[in-house]
């Protein structure tokens, strides 16, 4: 029988003891000729969001990117199931959701589970995390966690897509100093981080980091907290800086952003403040906001905010300050599209954007195939 080839770059998910109920379950490993023998490679992908821009490119390149493989190796790719894993008091992308999809998913559709496609990190680790999965399933996932770099490292998840957050915090720093200090380029490749930047797109107000795929070789280096030596700004010292973010729990931007962003604001000199949203409670966090900004008297925003489309309601709160936006885009008021800052002169967004995550992510889906 053909084996699995272990793949250094993405290695492969070790997960619990074969569990089923109701259907034929796996016999033993996961294995690629087991898993392709009724023609088919049945997955199942565990959504973050509904809306999120983020989310839906992910999916679509993940799914484009399996039906690219199908068609390469004669097979058919299936999806068995879409589930957005979201929890009882509606907080998105959450992990128990996601064990409990895959525990449920394991039950009912036994051998059929052949894959699995989580659109962020913590839920692919919380789906490895499924005693009832057939050991080496594969599951990709997307953020570089710490924990999920380890797992990569130790073979013990398929991949994931680093967005470089501790650079994009970075960069959010130095847009709103040279936002302040009237900086006429607001930030080029010479920001000082060690991701590259696309700044393809900076004439619409968007600043994004390259992405970088996740591999054995380079986990470490990818993973969050290993941050860059920046001197201080005499330009912005004193200045205040107010940072709002959407969660308190989401495991992004609690290893990246939550640390990164105080860290690189206050080595440039600025006093900061931050307040934590709940994930859910849009209007509570821009009441909050509104709250502390009176209190505080911010010099600039650094924003990441609950409902993309309600990002000219964080606008009427921030007045002419200077604004970054990070992580969640804003959108258009109809929830249509991406908006447009372009006439904004003080708002800007930066983050990785929402076009190329799932050509990225699905990427690591065609060289785990490749590898097999």
């Amino acid at each position: 029988m053909k084996k699995l080839i272990p793949f250094a770059a993405l290695g492969l998910l070790v997960a619990g003891a074969t569990g089923c109920g109701g259907v034929t379950p796996w016999e033993g490993d996961w294995n690629w000729d087991d898993a392709i023998a009724d023609g088919e490679l049945g997955y199942i992908i565990l959504v973050g969001e509904d809306g999120n821009p983020e989310a839906e490119d992910r999916t679509k390149g993940c799914i484009d990117a399996l039906n690219e493989i199908a068609t390469e190796g004669g097979f058919k790719a299936v999806e068995l199931e879409r589930h957005t894993c979201i929890d009882s008091n509606g907080n998105p992308w959450n992990d128990q959701a996601a064990k409990e999809t895959v525990e449920r998913c394991v039950t009912q559709y036994g051998n059929k589970l052949d894959f699995i496609v989580s659109n962020n990190d913590g839920m692919a680790i919380a789906a490895a995390g499924v005693a009832s999965l057939a050991k080496k399933t594969p599951i990709v996932g997307f953020d570089a966690l710490s924990a999920a770099c380890d797992m990569i490292k130790a073979g013990t998840l398929a991949g994931s897509v680093s967005q470089n957050g501790d650079d994009q915090a970075l960069a959010a720093a130095t847009v709103l100093a040279n936002l302040l200090t009237g900086e006429e380029t607001v930030i080029d490749d010479k920001y000082g981080g060690k991701a590259e930047l696309n700044l393809a797109d900076i004439s619409k107000h968007i600043v994004q980091t390259q992405f970088a795929a996740v591999t054995a070789g380079n986990a470490d280096d990818l993973k969050p907290g290993s941050y860059v030596k920046i001197e201080e700004n005499p330009d912005v010292k004193g200045k205040k800086m107010l940072i709002a973010t959407y969660s308190k729990d989401d495991n992004f931007i609690k290893e990246t952003y939550r640390q990164a962003l105080p860290h690189y604001a206050k080595a440039m000199g600025f006093e900061v403040q931050v307040i934590e949203g709940d994930g859910s409670d849009d209007a509570d966090l821009r009441q909050r906001l509104t709250t502390l900004a009176n209190d505080f008297k911010p010099d600039c925003y650094a924003l990441n905010i609950i409902t993309h489309a309600n990002y000219e309601e964080y606008l009427k709160i921030t007045g002419d300050a200077p604004v970054v936006f990070f992580n969640r885009q804003p959108k258009k008021s109809d929830d249509s599209a991406v908006a447009d800052l372009s006439t904004l002169d003080n708002v800007y967004f930066v983050g990785s954007g929402s076009t190329g995550q799932g050509t990225a992510q699905g990427q690591i889906i065609k060289d785990w195939y490749h590898a097999l």
